[in-house]
Order: C-alpha cells, then sequence, then structure tokens
C-alpha cells in the first residue's frame, strides 16, 4: 500500500508527497508541516537524512524515519540536529502509527 494512502486511513493529513531530498524541503518551508515522515533513500542528491535535517532546522518539524536499510540509519545520527524516530520497512500500520504518536509527543 502507497505510504499517503496508509497515513490517510490511520487518520492523518498528508499535505504533500516528494521523490527527492531537494523537494521536501521546499514543500516544507512552504506547507510548514507538524510532522515528517522520511524514507532515508531519496531520489536526487540529497538522501532523506539531510533533508530532515534541514526541513527540522528550517521548520522545526519531528521526523519519523523510514528505511529497508537500518544499517544506514545507525550510522546517520551524527548528520542529525536533532535525531528522529526510525522504523524499519516492511512495518506495520499499527507500529507506523505509534511512532508517529511518539514523535508528536516529542
Amino acid at each position: 500500500m502507497h505510504l499517503g494512502e496508509q497515513l490517510s486511513r490511520l487518520g492523518y493529513e498528508v499535505s504533500a508527497s516528494a521523490s527527492s531530498g531537494e523537494e521536501a524541503v521546499r514543500l516544507a518551508e512552504k506547507l510548514n508541516p507538524n510532522l515528517v515522515v522520511m524514507d532515508v533513500r531519496l531520489d536526487g542528491f540529497m538522501d532523506g537524512v539531510e533533508a530532515s535535517r534541514q526541513i527540522h532546522e528550517r521548520v522545526g518539524a519531528p521526523v519519523v524515519y523510514l528505511t529497508a536499510y537500518p544499517d544506514v540509519f545507525l550510522r546517520a545520527p551524527a548528520r542529525m540536529q536533532k535525531p528522529g524516530i526510525c522504523i524499519a520497512k516492511p512495518f506495520s500500520a499499527p507500529a507506523l502509527a505509534g511512532v508517529i504518536e511518539i514523535a508528536l509527543r516529542g
């Protein structure tokens, strides 16, 4: 199932979706989201960790990272301004909802 559909079914409003880190940063600056759900691997030159760092720096949104490569995430905290929460793919809808609620409570 597409992530946006999964988030909508969980009751969250999805304001935008981006395929590259650069696009994600632009959209976040425009939309000022309450939360960012970010895949670690993205198209473009900027990965999800760097995009999330810039988004958090610019709009302060907490981040939930999605990754099929948990080892990459383990090396990423050195690049993060504020650590986020990571969930490994594949994940269940209840697990995703749980990490989102933790991130929102910060």
